[in-house]
């Protein structure tokens, strides 16, 4: 009996160890994750110029309005993907997908059914879906909530 307990034990040892490893390499991933969101927010995607350096939607007087207060939102990882990669029809938050509106992918709505509702596209550059999952997690990390 003693020596199936001292097995027993081993492996729920060596399952703790190899859980502990796989979250501290998640952990790693999420940390270098946000980190290039932080980047893609401040400089590529430029986000900080409509939201504002520090996501209070206090951008730069010549941006097109009045951004979201992203300490503020409710809105879930998901629909934050959503809302960089689509935009928001009929306000200034742009598009970053450059092929949003090409198919029904966002929202449901071709570009033809949206027609002058369309958002518009970034003042900066498109990003891919790896970049606006970043930029979210980022965002998710550093503002909502905070």
């Amino acid at each position: 009996m003693t020596s199936r307990n001292q097995r027993r034990g081993r492996i729920a040892n060596l399952v703790i160890a190899a859980l502990a490893l796989l979250m501290a390499s998640v952990s790693v991933t999420h940390a270098q994750n946000v980190s290039f969101g932080q980047r893609l927010f401040q400089d590529k995607g430029d986000c900080k110029f409509c939201h504002g350096e520090n996501g209070d939607g206090r951008g730069d007087p010549r941006s097109p309005g009045a951004a979201s207060n992203l300490h503020n939102t409710k809105l879930t990882r998901e629909q934050l993907i959503e809302v960089i990669a689509c935009g928001r029809p009929a306000t200034e938050m742009p598009h970053f997908d450059k092929y949003a509106y090409e198919e029904k992918n966002c929202y449901g709505l071709s570009a033809d059914e949206l027609g002058q509702k369309i958002p518009p596209d970034p003042h900066s550059t498109s990003l891919n879906r790896r970049e606006i999952e970043a930029v979210v997690d980022y965002i998710v990390a550093t503002f909502v909530g905070k």
